[in-house]
């Protein structure tokens, strides 16, 4: 198999993948991109918009729309950061709940999904989707 059959491949798996997130959070009565941001404040609160922008690739104007419907549903608020402007992204106790109910299954589903895989396929992944996304980095960004 060539570079491009590989790489046409690669592409379609990672499309496949993001696609069947974004099918189960609308099960789950949301967008893909709520999902991502109520993912990323769960792994890393408190937080800033921006490190959710980078972190998980996601615009900045889409996190800070999502982040600001999110503060008016009572699911999260800010609370003061390092410098002036800096604004920490904390779930309230209401966006714990919610957080739990919808987070806790999909942490579930990915478990046995990763338990299908078994460990060394685990391990393999994570290895070959971190040196990819490390040299294409590279690479997008002229280093």
């Amino acid at each position: 198999m060539n570079t491009r059959q590989q790489m046409k491949l690669i592409n379609t798996y990672i499309c496949q993948s993001t696609a069947l997130y974004g099918e189960w959070a609308k099960q789950h009565g949301m967008s893909y991109n709520m999902f991502m941001i109520l993912y990323a404040i769960d792994m890393a609160q408190p937080c800033t918009q921006k490190q959710i922008s980078e972190s998980w690739m996601i615009p900045k104007q889409t996190v800070n729309t999502i982040v600001k419907n999110m503060v008016q549903q009572g699911y999260v608020r800010f609370e003061a950061g390092q410098g002036q402007k800096e604004k920490l992204v904390r779930f309230t106790e209401q966006g714990e709940l919610l957080a739990r109910e919808i987070l806790e299954a999909m942490y579930q589903m990915e478990d046995r999904v990763m338990e299908r895989m078994g460990p060394e396929l685990c391990e393999m992944q994570l290895k070959s989707e971190r040196a990819f996304a490390e040299a294409l980095a590279k690479e997008v960004r002229g280093g």
